[in-house]
């Protein structure tokens, strides 16, 4: 008995090991090799009937839309790792013609690192008691303060 509950244990314990696929944005359809148009001939609304709604659209030029897909795998409570990413960009003109495509895989994607650095500031810093009791007993600006007497 005491056999079959350590195999079962290493089966479930195994199982946790098993890696996460997922995928995200843009997955081509059947018989679709790449997303593609013809410059000049394709317009926001051909591409639209094609591909559908883009992934992302130019923040600030909206004449730029963005076809985004990621593949990750996640191995039980480690960070995802990105397999493949892809993204389509199509330019129009301001007409709503296609001017141009990029592609955009993996490599040619940047690594940022985030700064941890914290901003100094003035002043005293306070802990939680501090910052929870801090104004027990004050008074507000003006109560209790001495000032000039009406009608002198």
């Amino acid at each position: 008995m005491f056999r079959l509950f350590l195999i079962i244990a290493g089966v479930l314990a195994l199982q946790a090991c098993v890696s996460v696929r997922n995928n995200h944005g843009y997955v081509l359809e059947r018989g679709q090799t790449e997303l593609a148009g013809e410059p000049g001939l394709d317009s926001k609304e051909s591409i639209l009937a094609k591909f559908g709604e883009p992934s992302m659209i130019g923040t600030f030029n909206t004449n730029a839309w963005y076809y985004l897909n990621a593949s990750n795998t996640t191995r039980a409570f480690f960070k995802p790792k990105v397999r493949t990413r892809s993204v389509v960009a199509f330019h129009f003109d301001d007409e709503g013609l296609m001017e141009r495509i990029e592609s955009f895989d993996l490599a040619d994607g940047d690594h940022v690192s985030l700064v941890s650095r914290e901003t100094p500031t003035r002043g005293k810093e306070l802990n939680f008691w501090e910052q929870l009791l801090g104004n027990v007993g004050q008074l507000p600006a003006g109560i209790g303060q001495e000032g000039p007497t009406p009608g002198q």
